[in-house]
């Protein structure tokens, strides 16, 4: 019985380190990858990095799906705060948690035309 309950504890703290806040919106189903972007800020230490990226598409196409993957599996946060879906632009705000860094990758997806 001890074991099943340290096993149990285990799996819980596994799936709590490993638990990220990503942005998904609109659909990449059908779609075309029109950017994949990296957006990386190192950490200062007891301070919160506040960050935007923005996308504006060169040829207008409408932006069909967001895709912002936090590599680093952090509390970090991303909002989008200008544009997106239905729109050629996005801002996006990252915020990081405190002492850590932003790492996040950024895919766009568009009508597959």
């Amino acid at each position: 019985m001890r074991r099943v309950i340290l096993l149990i504890l285990f799996l819980v703290l596994c799936v709590h380190l490993l638990e990220a806040k990503d942005l998904v919106v609109g659909t990449r189903i059908n779609n075309l990858l029109i950017s994949t972007e990296k957006v990386l800020y190192k950490g200062i230490p007891l301070i919160r990095r506040d960050k935007d990226y923005t996308y504006t598409d060169p040829k207008k196409r409408i932006i069909k799906g967001i895709i912002a993957r936090d590599l680093s599996r952090t509390e970090a946060e991303v909002t989008v705060t200008a544009g997106g879906v239905g729109d050629t632009h996005v801002t996006l705000h990252f915020k990081s948690e405190r002492g850590a860094g932003i790492n996040y990758l950024i895919l766009i997806f568009s009508d597959n035309k």
